[in-house]
């Protein structure tokens, strides 16, 4: 096994223990981060553990910076999930760098999480201010999932995704059951353009479905997978991220603009039929949230 070392300020000295399949990183964010705690998990493991390290000041080679350090992963890809997310590859044996410093805030997750917990088991309880009305007021929450709703479809062909559901399982966020089973994820950027004809018809048709089920515009994104939903502001931007995420559906949020994973190979009774659900179902929770006093 190979040892690293970097002193932290005012602390012990952090251990890198790496070798074979298990590698480290190192991730770089501005002063402001000191002390919060940066999230990750493995891409593409629908039982992944979300981990997280705090942001400390730290001093080497003759210089201070603000880091956080991941001491032992599996080799693998990962997702960081900071506003906008950024993924990364850990090398069994390497340490891998990321310049966070561009980053805008962080996800949090509910109180009293603790450190290796399920991504689906990341939920508060009835007091969290962050649920709506019905989970502070003792309603049980059915962690069994409701049927799925069959598609509907208007005289032109086109399904009426505003008609298909009048209720919904109980949000994942208060401890109901997520949407998937496994974390749905953008497609490589590569994928999105060698299929241009099929991504742009994914992406007109969950951009549709967006406006039908929430009523709000949306954004063509600069980086190919992903399909933006514009929400009112950065309050509704935050509350709907952190209500889909533990839904098993990446996202990401740039200021009040959500982007959800978009791809050539979407179905629509399946990947097109997920992302637009877990909207609709967080968005509807959204209005509810905003009735409470």
């Amino acid at each position: 096994m190979i040892e690293y070392s970097l002193d932290r300020t005012h602390t012990e000295q952090a251990v890198l223990d790496i070798g074979q399949d298990i590698g480290a990183l190192v991730i770089y964010t501005k002063e402001a981060l000191r002390g919060k705690e940066v999230q990750l998990s493995q891409k593409g493991n629908s039982s992944a553990k979300m981990l997280h390290t705090a942001v400390w000041e730290r001093r080497f080679n003759g210089r201070t910076v603000w880091a956080g350090i991941y001491a032992e992963l599996p080799q693998g890809d990962y997702i960081i999930w900071t506003h906008p997310s950024h993924e990364v590859t850990i090398t069994g044996g390497h340490v891998a760098e990321l310049d966070l410093s561009a980053v805008s805030d962080l996800f949090i997750p509910p109180a009293n999480h603790a450190h290796g917990s399920n991504l689906n088991a990341l939920i508060s309880n009835a007091a969290n201010p962050l649920l709506p009305p019905r989970y502070r007021n003792g309603q049980q929450v059915c962690a069994t999932p409701m049927g799925s709703a069959p598609l509907r479809y208007a005289d032109d062909g086109q399904v009426v995704w505003n008609e298909l559901w009048t209720d919904f399982c109980d949000l994942a966020l208060a401890g109901g059951p997520p949407h998937r089973g496994s974390l749905l994820e953008p497609p490589d950027p590569a994928e999105a353009k060698s299929a241009p004809a099929d991504y742009q018809r994914v992406v007109a048709e969950i951009e549709r479905g967006f406006r039908l089920v929430t009523g709000r515009p949306t954004q063509l994104s600069e980086q190919p997978g992903w399909v933006g939903l514009v929400c009112t502001d950065e309050e509704m931007a935050l509350w709907m991220l952190r209500a889909i995420v533990v839904e098993n559906v990446c996202v990401r949020r740039e200021n009040n603009i959500l982007f959800l994973p978009a791809g050539p190979r979407f179905r629509l009774e399946a990947e097109i039929k997920n992302v637009i659900t877990v909207v609709a179902k967080t968005y509807h929770y959204w209005t509810e949230h905003l009735l409470a006093p």
